[in-house]
């Protein structure tokens, strides 16, 4: 592996490491917080509690902001203490204390807006990441909270749990997107792919893709050896670090969610991994804080590639392994297709250790490996393919490739494939300039196909020639209606490599629509995808094409003439718009309104907050974020109303469960108070998310004598 740039020793396991802006933060289970300067130095080191117990090695409690904020459990009190270490000492923000067991997870966003931690209480609790102010919670689970990680735009964040349940929660709007199962307990998680996927690790060694997009588990592999801890994404979103308790760090690719390949590292048992400030840093239970040049060697890399030795490159990566998941390495996914097939091609010529040579660099992949066996294992079966095509018996090539279907993938196929089309070719040419003459001579032509699958288009050549020149016509004149009106009248023309061959155009020409729909060139898009319309296995595709972006138009002609009302019915309608950067930038004003009636919220004053929301108040896309925000308003004002005589409980508490039922909050803040009993006596635990039926008030207390505003 590459040798480490510098190893600290910390003093206990290290939990949690971040980026900030200069400096590499970092805490251990001894309750040491630390920050690393840009130049692997330790700038900071503070031991902030003594004689208190220690979480256990592998802990996902403690939280770490970007903004130098340390969230530090208190354990056996079910409380937590929020630091901010950025001066010459660190002092005490908040106190956290809403739990009602200990805080098994916590996490901050990859921006340090929003701050959560989940608890043996099965709760999870969402803060404010620079006041600390509470602002919403979950409903309990039925078992301690795993972990808890944010998407890196912030708009989602994924919580695991002993139930071996994992929900996806909205951040943006304030409600659950997906909530699934998992075979196992899960340890770790990560979004990639532009916050559309997440990777999940297991403690029965599982590494799982869940798709956003698609609401599923799209892969399930397991190919650990040992218990995973902690994920890393490299910066390109290719591949992702796996951490273990032992001294194994694995490479997976998350292209197919399998293993590249299995580091060793110096110290056994890995709780935490982060790439910060041009390091990967790796967090050991022994205290040891690990930063690796990950770039280490790049140049070499580069030079080496640039003039195919990659054998050189592979040398490179040798030197520094973790050169491997650089985004120069994508070459040896690239070449690799031709790479096999000169593999294979010396396979035949029994030239095996030059095929072990040039595959050696590539073949450190498993799925590489894999594949280069299988065409080594099967080396004979392809060299007698090879003479039956040599000796133009292709009645027997073709049965060997009846019973040995991996033939089709050699370049052997392909080289009977193309005897084939220049035989078939040579003989139409033949009957299209005079079919009565040149027949005799045509079928003498394809003679050594006539006992081969073939046969069918030898047949249909004979008797149909002027069909196989009306395709090819049409064609030059990209007629492709009746193009394609021939093929489903004449079945067998959808066998020729002309079929094949416009099929490929249409591919090609949607790869292009779609990039102009990219860059919104809509007019260009729609003339490229009206043309494939014609092109019946493309007709679907284009469609959606088409209705997608009339549907972003429609969007973006809302937002030009801010109808506000219009946008967000388009995106309820439309949820995959959302990911449009005109939407993005056009949600600002309503979080801008959300920001400003934030603090009237947490004062209690709903209605002050009611009115700065203003039309978004009747934009049912936002509800359940407001919901969340007026809930603690109305928390607020029943608080500030406990010390009050002339209260009506029975109404105040009526109108609070009509909108929030049961809530925790409500019944932790009545549990020492006479109203208590009130509240006891509601059947069931109502709706949470009520407010939708009942709408919002300026205020939930009512007095037995209203008091005048």
């Amino acid at each position: 592996m590459a040798i480490p740039e510098v190893t600290q020793q910390l003093e206990g396991s290290v939990l949690s490491i971040a980026q900030s802006k200069d400096f590499t933060l970092c805490v251990d289970n001894t309750f040491h917080i630390v920050e690393v300067d840009k130049d692997l130095k330790i700038a900071k080191n503070v031991q902030i509690a003594k004689n208190i117990e220690s979480p256990h090695r592998y802990s996902h409690a403690f939280g770490v902001s970007p903004h130098h904020f340390f969230c530090i459990p208190i354990f056996s009190e079910k409380k937590a203490i929020v630091l901010e270490f950025s001066g010459s000492k660190p002092k005490i923000i908040a106190t956290l204390q809403d739990h009602d067991g200990d805080i098994e997870s916590s996490a901050f966003s990859y921006d340090g807006r929003f701050f959560a931690t989940g608890g043996q209480d099965g709760r999870v609790f969402f803060y404010d990441g620079r006041s600390f102010l509470l602002s919403s919670s979950l409903l309990a689970r039925s078992d301690y909270i795993s972990t808890i990680r944010f998407s890196k735009s912030g708009e989602f964040v994924a919580i695991s749990g002993f139930d071996k349940f994992t929900m996806v929660f909205d951040m943006l709007r304030h409600k659950i997107a997906f909530n699934f199962a998992t075979n196992d307990v899960v340890e770790d998680s990560c979004f990639f792919d532009n916050d559309e996927k997440l990777m999940l690790i297991c403690r029965n060694n599982a590494s799982i893709i869940f798709s956003l997009r698609e609401g599923k588990i799209i892969s399930q592999e397991y190919p650990f050896a040992f218990w995973p801890t902690s994920i890393a994404i490299e910066s390109e979103e290719n591949y992702a670090l796996v951490g273990t308790r032992s001294d194994t760090l694995y490479v997976i690719g998350l292209k197919d969610n399998t293993k590249v390949m299995e580091i060793k590292t110096e110290h056994a048992g890995i709780a935490s991994l982060v790439f910060s400030l041009g390091y990967l840093y790796i967090g050991a239970i022994d205290g040891a804080l690990i930063a690796i040049d990950y770039n280490e060697g790049k140049e070499a890399l580069k030079e080496s590639l640039d003039r195919k030795d990659y054998k050189s490159a592979r040398e490179a990566i040798n030197n520094n392994v973790f050169l491997s998941i650089h985004p120069l390495t994508k070459v040896f996914d690239e070449v690799w297709p031709q790479i096999l097939q000169q593999a294979i091609d010396l396979l035949n010529h029994d030239a095996i250790e030059q095929a072990i040579e040039i595959t050696a660099p590539f073949v450190v992949s498993e799925s590489k490996k894999r594949e280069f066996d299988f065409y080594l294992a099967q080396k004979d079966g392809v060299k007698t393919f090879l003479e039956l095509i040599n000796k133009r018996d292709f009645t027997k090539a073709y049965e060997m490739l009846q019973t040995t279907k991996f033939l089709a993938k050699t370049q052997a196929y392909e080289k009977l494939e193309n005897i084939w089309n220049k035989t078939f070719f040579d003989a139409k040419n033949l009957l299209v300039e005079n079919a009565n003459v040149n027949k005799p001579k045509a079928e003498q032509i394809l003679a050594p196909f006539n006992n081969t699958p073939k046969k069918e288009l030898i047949v249909q050549l004979l008797r149909n020639s002027d069909v196989f020149e009306k395709a090819e016509s049409f064609i030059k004149k990209q007629n492709f209606k009746e193009y394609f009106s021939l093929t489903f009248q004449f079945s067998f023309l959808r066998d020729m490599n002309l079929y094949k061959k416009v099929l490929l155009v249409g591919e090609r020409m949607l790869v292009n629509l779609i990039e102009l729909e990219k860059n919104f060139r809509y007019d260009e898009a729609k003339k490229i995808a009206e043309t494939l319309l014609l092109f019946p296995p493309l007709k679907r595709a284009a469609n959606e094409r088409i209705v997608l972006m009339q549907q972003k138009q429609n969007l973006l002609l809302a937002i030009e003439a801010n109808d506000v009302k219009k946008v967000y019915a388009l995106i309820s309608e439309i949820e995959s718009l959302r990911s449009m950067e005109q939407f993005k930038e056009f949600t600002k004003d309503f979080l801008r309104h959300y920001e400003e009636a934030k603090p009237y919220a947490y004062e209690g004053n709903a209605k002050h907050a009611m009115v700065l929301l203003g039309e978004y108040m009747t934009i049912n896309y936002w509800i359940d974020k407001i919901g969340a925000l007026l809930k603690t308003a109305y928390l607020k004002q029943i608080e500030k109303a406990l010390g009050e005589a002339e209260v009506n409980w029975a109404i105040t508490i009526k109108r609070y469960f009509e909108r929030y039922g049961k809530s925790f909050e409500l019944v932790k803040l009545l549990q020492n108070h006479e109203s208590g009993a009130i509240l006891e006596q509601f059947e069931g635990d109502g709706e949470s998310d009520g407010y939708r039926r009942y709408g919002f008030v300026d205020s939930v207390v009512i007095y037995l004598v209203q008091k005048e505003e």
